[in-house]
């Protein structure tokens, strides 16, 4: 047996290039003592390290999300705003489309009192003459119709 594979203290080969074919040789060899491996406390630091990075790295990642859900709650909120503001411009405008209506409504019912108003004004002309001629009877007899029938 040679020294150089058997060691006490663990491998004293300089075996740093990590190769694949030095770690089997020497992991084939059963009188080998020792580990390959990085010592632990090296291990443990790293994986500290990294969890600390990774916090780090979370919470500003948290940060950034709570930074975008504040702008895209406040962007909701404007918008809901101008919805509303839209809606409210909507019941304006349907209350003064109604308001529109009823006046016009008026304006309408106006105009046909001022007609049935002259129709009864002629009708009561055309009903005191005595002597009518065919024609003024026949318009007597028209407004009469128009005047009291269809109420």
């Amino acid at each position: 047996m040679s020294l150089g594979n058997m060691s006490v203290g663990g491998n004293t080969g300089s075996d740093s290039s990590g190769s694949k074919r030095a770690r089997e040789g020497d992991a084939g060899d059963s009188n080998f003592v020792g580990s390959i491996s990085r010592p632990m406390g090296r291990d443990a630091n790293k994986k500290q390290g990294k969890g600390t990075s990774s916090r780090k790295e979370k919470a500003e990642a948290l940060n950034v999300v709570h930074e975008d859900w504040d702008e895209y709650k406040h962007f909701k909120e404007q918008e809901f705003e101008r919805l509303d503001k839209i809606v409210l411009a909507q019941h304006e405008a349907t209350k003064e489309h109604q308001e529109a209506t009823k006046a016009q409504e008026e304006a309408s019912r106006i105009k046909l009192e001022a007609v049935r108003t002259k129709k009864m004004k002629m009708f009561m002309k055309l009903s005191v003459k005595e002597h009518l001629d065919d024609y003024n009877k026949q318009l007597l007899e028209m407004l009469k119709m128009e005047l009291f029938e269809d109420a």
